[in-house]
């Protein structure tokens, strides 16, 4: 009996230190998207036996049925989508084994340190990765008792990445019509070959190139190491431009 109530007491104890965390204990931010209700089939088992006059008798237990959840949860900086579930059989609080067949298995102590079952909402969390992968997520039970529980991977995918929206065409100049506003082609030659060309600032590539611009003004700039920047604002309006640049060489530094 003393055994009894040693354990008992040393459960507890456990149970309330370690409710006791506070957001620091659970740095990550975990959000759960959905909530799944699934079931699961209990094995079936059984034994039989013949006595003495041949007669043979059987029992056969188990194949029940049971409901679970399965939450949907993104955490905070990862970039994968994970399904998570607690323990599928609870001894206490929940769809779990009787109290009995608890203490004829595990003792007095676990039916005391098993914790309750409790089920999450889509919402914002707070929580931790433990040492064997499982999750551990802090949350206020129904009484808003700041609690916390453990839940396994079932499943984890990397999140789509967003498809980037298309462009918007630029507004027609003014002065031009619908019909007028498609881009054109300009073709940039250099005195010295193999120049940097650079259209409002972006290089776009080495003489001679052939490149597609929008309609409207543009800063062109042709450069290379050596000689002096040759830059022109140019205004296109359609069609096809060709641009030569006469490339000085840069005065000799003193």
């Amino acid at each position: 009996m003393k055994r009894f109530f040693a354990a008992s007491f040393l459960a507890l104890l456990s149970v309330s230190a370690s409710a006791s965390k506070n957001d620091a204990d659970y740095p990550l931010g975990v959000h759960v998207t959905a909530v799944h209700m699934e079931q699961g089939q209990e094995g079936v088992s059984g034994s039989g036996s013949t006595d003495s006059n041949g007669n043979y008798t059987s029992s056969v237990g188990g194949g029940g049925s049971y409901t679970w959840k399965l939450y949907t949860t993104q955490i905070q900086g990862d970039p994968k989508i994970y399904e998570l579930s607690t323990p599928r059989r609870h001894y206490r609080g929940g769809e779990g084994v009787a109290a009995a067949t608890v203490i004829a298995t595990m003792g007095w102590g676990a039916l005391f340190a098993t914790s309750a079952n409790y089920s999450l909402n889509i919402g914002d969390y707070q929580g931790r990765w433990n040492k064997n992968g499982t999750l551990e997520i802090q949350f206020n039970d129904p009484k808003g008792k700041l609690t916390h529980q453990t839940f396994s991977i079932q499943a984890e995918d990397v999140a789509p990445t967003p498809t980037p929206a298309p462009p918007v065409p630029a507004p027609p100049s003014a002065g031009t019509s619908p019909q007028t506003a498609t881009a054109a082609s300009l073709t940039v030659d250099s005195s010295v070959a193999g120049a940097d060309i650079e259209i409002d600032g972006a290089f776009v590539g080495n003489t001679p190139s052939t490149v597609s611009v929008a309609q409207g003004n543009h800063q062109i700039a042709v450069k290379k190491q050596g000689f002096t920047v040759w830059t022109r604002t140019l205004n296109v309006t359609g069609g096809s431009v060709h641009l030569n640049a006469e490339l000085d060489p840069a005065p000799a530094q003193q």
